[in-house]
């Protein structure tokens, strides 16, 4: 086989790999699609800058559980649920954690700051786009608030600890509104 058509070769194989992996871009005409296809690189921004806080927050409690059947693929609860963690993170979780940390050490108001306008993107965004996130069905966050409160100081190291878990279903969430290719 000749060096050329080896490389030819190469290419093709690689080309449907990537159609097999839908490597391709959905090309949208609106702003709620064009947001939801470019949120994988906002999710990269906000695991990177929770890995730099990571080890500080760890906790052996579960408090995100609650939420998991409301943001998991199709559910008619995700638009609400999503909207409903995401003020309750921003309103809460992240304010109490600048608190915390900033006045003890300076290294963590840059990530949390990343991480809370990334959140707060987000949060904008499903709200103007609610038609196209199919926002249906209302989410109740109390159990989710009440499991908080009940680990007292315990409940914002869990909250933050559990970040990467969010970061998934937020990923998980979005993927499943994205268009099919």
């Amino acid at each position: 086989m000749s060096p050329c058509s080896l490389l030819l070769s190469v290419l093709l194989v690689a080309a449907l790999q990537c159609e097999h992996a839908q490597c391709r871009r959905v090309p949208c005409s609106d702003r709620c699609c064009s947001f939801v296809e470019g949120f994988p690189v906002r999710l990269k921004e906000l695991r990177t800058a929770f890995s730099t806080i990571r080890d500080y927050y760890v906790s052996s409690l579960s408090l995100l559980s609650t939420l998991s059947r409301g943001v998991r693929g199709h559910s008619p609860l995700g638009c609400h649920a999503m909207d409903s963690i995401l003020r309750f993170y921003l309103d809460t979780v992240l304010p109490t954690a600048m608190n915390n940390r900033t006045q003890n050490n300076n290294n963590f108001k840059s990530p949390i700051d990343s991480i809370g306008n990334i959140f707060y993107e987000l949060k904008k965004e499903i709200v103007q786009c609610r038609n196209y996130f199919s926002c249906k069905k209302p989410f109740d966050i109390n159990e989710f608030i009440s499991s908080y409160k009940k680990m007292q100081d315990k409940g914002l190291y869990k909250a933050m600890g559990e970040l990467d878990l969010l970061f998934n279903y937020i990923e998980e969430y979005l993927v499943s509104k994205r268009r099919k290719h």
